[in-house]
């Protein structure tokens, strides 16, 4: 029987208003779930969700730090499932449609209150005081869910051409005529035109599906603007629109009577075909490979600490396959799983799902403790993959306010990657000022040799990367019956390349024309070369596999051939100025045509992100000024914003440095106090702190930016080497070595798609030394033992230095 207990009767609760996160699936410090015998208990104060069983009891813990003693057990039971008869026939299918599957039809939920000052005992039923807020969060949508709906959400308004639209039916229009293509023989993907009727195929897609451009090739031959999908009109006045003249989905507000000009009546229209929306989540939602090998036989599944698979949450794929790689790493599990529980018995955030290192945390132990990491087995008895655990909550926070990754699209692994490491190094610096910094594995030194062709004399420079962009050599084979070199990429098939190759053309000398060199004192042409200047613990490699057609990226399918053994790097070092070599003067002039021409004081701009753009074709100062423009948001932010602004009168006028000068800043205004704690709060001294924001013009991010890729007062410029030898270019907390030049591969991200815009991304991961060395290979939940794994087309290298 229910205890009568003082504190529930003493309660004053809020129930929860719509926009209020409520954790009632799974606890936000681990990932046990409402399924498990515990279920999960959500504290009626701030709705937070632990765990009551199992080896962390979280909801108590939680309970305890906070004073929130009253919570609701949630547990979700699965209902018996009948089987249907064989003689029962599944119900015509008379439309296209997504529906909802009712949870009421395949779960059971049970529920009580229960007091954690009263030892756990449950609460009476049914107390008026704390009645209206157990209903609110049995009714809530829990919170990853409601933000995963929110991502998925795309903002569909009217614009003024379909507002102003002016209709006049074709001669000769009619109804019979809606069901092809008037162009091609094209009966789905239809599109007319509400100016004149006309029906056209959509457009053609990077990978050769989808239409013939009828309907697009219509509105540049008339200049009709607007037009909508055939099949997705519903008899509520909706349906798929598009304006070309806005380059974008958008929504027609008089759907109803534009349609009756062409004698359609909307509230007889039934949904035929499936949506944009529908189509690009049930692509992203069910693609799939073949677990097998080359000679079809199936790879084997397995489950146990580190080979603990991560469920696709819906085009989550890039940020998965990133993650096993990352959390392979020895630094990264070290740092963050066998913490895990001092951690979370001493985080003062108040909401542990929105706290990063909480999260790091709790997925370090989800991939670790070998907890979750259980086959399935069917009626049969035979045995499945694991259904691997659910990274919501750890991308709402590493992704939080980030105006891709918050998303539920599609994106770029090595952008992640990125990303991520500039996020956790950022919170590490909030704790132990950066000492535990697991990212640190990833920094190195790379040293940059510019010379004069004209007076001989040289310029040495080092700077800190924690990632290196590799060129591949693009070398067209033969087809079958085609010696074409301009085939589509598509169809042609590439030579392989050796690592070695791509190595040496990555520091290769580059020329450099228009360069003002400070003792000729006139323009001349000079030669650059990149090499080591020292080499990190663990080596991350993008593979530049793309290149731009007609101002489209296009994959290029280009195998690089990686060995398994020890890689040596040392003939890729520099080692500073040389015997008889002379320096050039110091400047403080930009030098035209060298990177750090577009690069003014007042802000660091992503040397990575714009090298990968100039692979594509793009010229550098359009780079520049797209990368700048961005806030540093990756590649694909900054090539959109070149293909948004390739008409602009000024996209190859190089921005004018507007960096102030030290006078100047004497003069400016104080900087904000609460943005140079919250910066200092991140480990950097206040000096430095309020430079940066001074040079940032008070921007706190942009500040951040220039303390994260410089060092000390360097002031934007690199350090020279010719002033400094190469050992005293090492930070001393940095993992780098000047002598360990052997590296093994250890682990790759490899992309599965014709188009790099779409696809899928899985890891394989390399555990164990020695004779013991194993590949695992990671497709999302799915986790199999390989024994022949192929980097050939891998996108992302992880190579381990060996000590």
């Amino acid at each position: 029987m229910a205890a009568i207990c003082e504190h529930a009767l003493n309660s004053r609760l809020t129930p929860p208003s719509s926009s209020t996160p409520v954790y009632k699936e799974e606890c936000t410090q681990c990932f046990d779930n409402y399924d498990m015998d515990g279920g999960i208990e959500v504290c009626l104060s701030c709705f937070n969700g632990g765990c009551s069983e199992g080896p962390h009891q979280h909801a108590q813990q939680h309970s305890m730090k906070t004073g929130h003693y009253l919570t609701l057990n949630i547990k979700r039971i699965a209902k018996a499932q009948s089987k249907s008869s064989d003689d029962e026939r599944p119900a015509k299918q008379t439309k296209l449609e997504i529906r909802e599957e009712s949870e009421d039809s395949k779960y059971e939920y049970q529920t009580f209150v229960r007091c954690w000052g009263c030892s756990g005992a449950k609460v009476e039923d049914g107390l008026e005081n704390i009645e209206p807020t157990v209903q609110a969060v049995i009714h809530a949508v829990e919170a990853s869910k409601g933000s995963e709906i929110k991502a998925w959400s795309e903002e569909v308004t009217a614009c003024e051409h379909f507002e102003s639209l002016e209709q006049s039916p074709a001669d000769g229009f009619g109804l019979e005529k809606m069901h092809q293509c008037s162009s091609c023989d094209k009966r789905d993907n239809l599109w007319m035109c509400l100016v004149c009727g006309h029906v056209g195929c959509g457009r053609r897609q990077y990978d050769g599906t989808g239409g013939n451009n009828h309907a697009i090739g219509h509105f540049e031959k008339t200049g009709h603007k607007v037009s909508i999908k055939l099949g997705t009109i519903t008899p509520e006045g909706t349906a798929d629109a598009y304006c070309y003249a806005c380059d974008d989905n958008k929504m027609d507000p008089n759907l109803a009577s534009h349609l009756a000009a062409f004698g359609i009546n909307v509230s007889a229209q039934q949904k035929t075909e499936k949506s944009v929306a529908e189509l690009q989540l049930e692509q992203n939602l069910k693609f799939d490979f073949s677990m097998t090998t080359a000679d079809g036989v199936k790879l084997q599944p397995v489950a146990g600490p580190g080979l603990t698979g991560l469920r696709n949450l819906g085009n989550s794929c890039y940020m998965a396959s990133v993650l096993q790689c990352v959390f392979g790493i020895d630094r990264f599990r070290d740092r963050y799983f066998p913490s895990a529980a001092e951690h979370f018995a001493t985080c003062s955030h108040s909401r542990p799902a929105q706290c990063v290192l909480c999260q790091l945390h709790k997925l370090a132990d989800g991939l670790w403790s070998g907890r979750y990491a259980v086959l399935d087995t069917n009626s049969e008895g035979e045995t499945g993959h694991q259904r691997g655990i659910p990274p919501a909550q750890f991308k709402s926070a590493i992704a939080k306010d980030h105006y891709e990754f918050s998303t539920m699209r599609q994106q770029d692994a090595f952008e992640f990657f990125q990303h991520l490491s500039k996020q956790v190094n950022i919170v590490e610096r909030s704790v132990s000022s950066g000492s535990r910094d697991p990212t640190k594995v990833f920094d190195y030194a790379t040293e940059e040799r510019l010379q004069c062709t004209r007076c001989k004399k040289v310029r040495y420079k080092t700077q800190r990367a924690s990632s290196a962009s590799l060129p591949v050599i693009k070398r067209v084979t033969e087809q079958p019956g085609s010696g074409d070199q301009d085939a589509d990429a598509k169809t042609q098939r590439f030579a392989p390349v050796p690592l070695r190759e791509c190595l040496d053309l990555m520091t290769s000398d580059e020329t450099v024309e228009g360069y003002s060199c400070p003792e000729c004192n006139v323009p001349t042409l000079a030669v650059k070369s990149t090499r080591f200047a020292t080499f990190p613990k663990v080596l991350a490699v993008q593979v530049r596999r793309f290149e731009l057609v007609n101002w489209v990226p296009q994959k290029l399918d280009i195998p690089v051939t990686v060995p398994f053994g020890p890689i040596d790097l040392g003939p890729y070092q520099g080692h500073g100025i040389q015997p008889g070599e002379e320096k050039l003067p110091e400047t403080e002039e930009p030098e035209q045509g060298d990177s750090s021409e577009a690069q003014p004081a007042e802000e660091a701009i992503d040397e990575a992100v714009v090298s990968q753009l100039e692979s594509m074709g793009f010229p550098r100062v359009r780079c520049v000024k797209a990368v700048r423009k961005t806030g540093n948001c990756g590649a694909e932010a900054a090539m959109n914003w070149i293909f948004e602004h390739m008409d602009d009168p000024d996209i190859d006028v190089a921005d004018e440095p507007s960096a102030p000068s030290v006078a100047a800043c004497s003069n400016n205004p104080p900087v904000d106090p609460e943005a140079v704690e919250q910066l200092m709060a991140m480990g950097f001294d206040r000096s430095r702190v309020e430079k940066e924001l001074a040079n940032a013009g008070g921007d706190p991010n942009r500040a951040l930016d220039r303390l994260l890729n410089f060092d000390g007062d360097a002031g934007g410029e690199a350090s020279d080497v010719a002033m400094a030898s190469p050992a005293n270019t090492k930070a001393n907390a940095n993992d780098d070595s000047e002598t360990a030049s052997k590296f093994e591969l250890t682990g790759f991200v490899s992309h599965k798609g014709s188009s790099v815009h779409c696809g899928h991304y899985i890891a394989n991961v390399r555990q164990g030394l020695g004779s013991d060395t194993q590949w695992f290979l990671f497709n999302d939940s799915k986790v199999v033992l390989q024994t022949t794994p192929d980097p050939e087309q891998a996108y992302i290298f992880f190579f381990t230095r060996s000590d």
